[in-house]
């Protein structure tokens, strides 16, 4: 029974001077050089926008070298069509920011106040040749090409970087949710049977969402166009 006791006593402080060791190595790691980790570096200089959706550790590539490093939430590939009848992919995105929406042409509520506000915020970034703006039909059975450039003329609307996107519903469904992470559904407990989210989606270069803006409010979008510059300055130099 003493040598129970004993051994007891034993992985005890041996337990203890576990602890008390890994607390040193940690204050030595944080203390000894004087400098901070590269990662909270990364986070003082950068525009301070979140990264949304899933968020992964692996191998990825950077500054031309694979690494290990955070592997953020990014569009997945997509094969639409805009208002031209073009073909429109990620290729047409790549290395521009974007904001996107989903509407209906005949939707009776919060559309009509979102497209409003999507074309003050165009208007109000002519500046910014690089930014795109897309708005994705939530109803393509309806909103048919025809019907789509009809709604484009009716409203004035510049498409010279606004891009009204057609495509099978399953398709723009699974982008909406999955990918730009916002409602996109049919519904018909909904006005005009679908249901989609209010929300303007901030995308950035490299495809990652990095912020949600109601798009039927003043100071949210008036918001969003202060990130797309804070997002230009902060990260990409310009």
């Amino acid at each position: 029974m003493d040598y129970v006791y004993f051994y007891i006593k034993l992985i005890r402080f041996i337990m203890k001077l576990n602890l008390v060791l890994i607390g040193l190595v940690f204050i030595a790691f944080a203390c000894g050089s004087g400098e901070k980790p590269a990662e909270m570096e990364e986070e003082i200089k950068g525009s301070g926008l979140p990264y949304m959706g899933f968020h992964d550790f692996g191998p990825t590539i950077k500054d031309g070298k694979e690494v290990m490093d955070t592997i953020y939430h990014t569009v997945p590939e997509f094969y639409l069509m805009a208002q031209d009848s073009a073909a429109f992919t990620n290729a047409d995105v790549a290395g521009k920011i974007h904001v996107v929406n989903f509407f209906f042409t005949s939707c009776p509520s919060i559309c009509p106040a979102m497209i409003g506000q999507m074309k003050r915020l165009q208007e109000n970034t002519k500046d910014i040749k690089e930014l795109l703006f897309l708005s994705h039909t939530v109803d393509p059975k309806r909103d048919s090409i025809p019907k789509l450039n009809a709604y484009i003329k009716e409203r004035s609307l510049d498409t010279h970087n606004w891009f009204f996107l057609y495509g099978e519903k399953e398709e723009v469904y699974e982008l909406g949710r999955t990918g730009y992470l916002v409602n996109a559904m049919e519904d018909e407990k909904a006005d005009g049977g679908f249901l989609h989210s209010e929300h303007f989606v901030l995308v950035d270069r490299e495809g990652h969402v990095r912020g949600l803006y109601d798009g039927t409010k003043n100071e949210q979008v008036d918001k969003l166009e202060q990130d797309i510059r804070l997002l230009l300055k902060k990260e990409y130099g310009q």
